[in-house]
């Protein structure tokens, strides 16, 4: 084999896999596609493995990979010939029932549309990618596809304010593109922690946060601070409405009951500086909560960028969580988008109301789909989120993971993947990734295209470089 004359062959064992060999530059990358001549007809396959080889002094290609779709009766057969697939077969099978969000090309194939299915994100995806590569940007370009795709309601957390700008069209887009989109998302709402102009204030509410977030926030413990936990319990519990609107409301009536020990409460909120974060909903606002119960959008962006304090985007998704659990018995599918998730859902939480959130996140992670509640996390690195969340993932968008240890984490755990795939990663450009799972059943090398809306977040421009 090799050199002049020398063919690309395949072979299989079970007629559902086949291992191949060919000369060098065939055609026949990583990830890619082929068609294989085999008995039952020409197949269409995807190469999952490959290594180089040495045979008789030349230098050849071999690996392994899938036969998609082939015939019923598992028939093994010899060497045959295989050869790269043209585009055309490929974007017939990328394009099959079901595959509606088109996220951009290719990556070997630029004249070929990245396809994702859009029932696929009814199972939690996990979106990995250094600082650098491209994650805010493509999650824009898949925020925008949900949008202008599908009637999936999204619910996303913006730590960066990077998706502020989901429901406009940027300059330059296809008129006719532009104006399916504007309707698409009319009913986006953007919602911050300043407000101004097309940005309404992003706001919770005391008795949203539940008794055991108020005592995390005020650092109570349940064993050391076993009086003024139990009485913060009762208070909270016996308030009217359900508990109480507002700080100010249950300050005051700490403040008047007379009780030593919610007296104490209520200095420490004030010691703490509670009282006065910006977050707290004021008896005329309306809270995140309210606004997504209320208005039914058709997506929510939370943008938390604005709170001075770690402890405020903590309380944020805290109350969501919480809200959202509650009334989870609605069954009411959703997608919560959280950007940047390592900030709410550490692998290590810092305090016990970012433990608290990250018990949250783990409870929806392990039963949230069934009553329609479906995460997509992004995240910089797999060890900054605790594995008992990322273990609950069906769908993997990767995209540049220089470290190696990073991407063996990856292919442990996300075992759906063919780990060679995942190792691929650390070689990935600007914008390029992998995606698999129920989002996408073939695994797919592929490069986001330009975005339909503005960019929310840009770095600091590097002119002083010149």
């Amino acid at each position: 084999m090799g050199g002049p004359g020398v063919t690309a062959v395949a072979w299989s064992i079970d007629g559902t896999t086949f291992s191949y060999r060919s000369p060098l530059g065939s055609g026949v990358p990583l990830g890619g596609y082929v068609v294989v001549t085999a008995p039952q007809g020409a197949l269409l396959g995807q190469v999952l493995s490959q290594r180089s080889l040495e045979e008789a002094g030349r230098r050849l290609v071999t690996g392994t990979g899938r036969l998609l779709d082939a015939p019923p009766g598992l028939i093994a057969f010899e060497e045959v010939a295989l050869s790269a697939a043209p585009d055309r077969l490929v974007a017939e099978r990328l394009g099959r029932r079901g595959a509606t969000l088109e996220l951009g090309t290719l990556r070997g194939a630029p004249e070929v549309t990245a396809r994702l299915e859009a029932k696929g994100f009814n199972r939690h995806t996990f979106l990995c990618g250094q600082s650098g590569s491209g994650k805010t940007y493509s999650l824009g370009r898949l925020l925008e596809e949900l949008v202008l795709r599908t009637r999936l309601p999204l619910l996303v957390l913006d730590p960066n304010g990077d998706h502020v700008h989901l429901g406009q069209t940027r300059t330059g887009v296809d008129q006719a593109v532009a104006a399916a989109y504007a309707e698409a998302a009319r009913g986006v709402q953007v919602l911050g922690a300043e407000p101004r102009d097309g940005v309404a204030p992003l706001r919770i509410r005391l008795k949203e946060l539940g008794a055991a977030a108020v005592a995390a926030l005020l650092q109570l413990d349940p064993i050391a601070d076993r009086e003024e936990y139990n009485a913060l319990l009762h208070a909270l519990r016996s308030a009217p409405a359900a508990g109480f609107e507002s700080v100010e409301a249950a300050t005051e009536a700490f403040r008047i009951s007379g009780d030593e020990v919610l007296e104490q409460i209520r200095m420490r909120m004030e010691n703490l500086g509670v009282d006065p974060m910006a977050a707290w909903a004021k008896r005329s606002a309306r809270s995140v909560a309210e606004v997504w119960e209320q208005d039914r959008p058709r997506a929510v962006i939370a943008d938390t960028s604005g709170f001075e304090e770690r402890r405020e985007r903590i309380a944020v998704s805290v109350a969501v969580l919480e809200h959202l659990w509650a009334n989870r018995q609605q069954r009411r599918p959703l997608l919560l988008v959280v950007d940047e998730a390592h900030d709410v859902c550490p692998a290590e939480p810092a305090d016990p109301l970012q433990r608290l959130a990250v018990d949250q996140f783990t409870r929806i992670a392990g039963e949230g789909r069934k009553y329609g509640i479906h995460l997509l996390l992004a995240s910089q690195r797999p060890d900054k989120l605790p594995e008992n969340v990322l273990s609950q993932c069906d769908n993997l968008l990767l995209m540049r993971v220089n470290s190696a240890g990073d991407r063996a984490a990856l292919a442990s755990m996300f075992g759906f993947v063919p780990p060679e795939l995942v190792e691929l990663s650390g070689t990935f450009g600007l914008g390029e990734s992998l995606l698999a799972g129920r989002v996408s059943p073939d695994p797919q090398l592929a490069r986001t295209g330009a975005r339909l809306t503005p960019e929310g977040g840009a770095d600091i421009p590097t002119d002083w470089a010149t």
